[in-house]
């Protein structure tokens, strides 16, 4: 599978609702989810359901 320019084409237009005074790091921030999970748990749970 591949990705082209195209394929983002909705994703860049221009918003009006988008406040372009906040840093775009600071967006990706308030949109993203912290997660805490522990792999090793998560592993020895998958073992034991096969």
């Amino acid at each position: 599978m591949s990705l082209t320019t195209d394929d983002f084409a909705e994703f860049m237009a221009e918003d009006p609702a988008d406040d372009e005074e906040v840093p775009l790091g600071d967006a990706l921030e308030e949109l993203a989810v912290d997660i805490e999970v522990d792999a090793v748990e998560e592993v020895r749970d998958v073992r034991e359901r096969i």
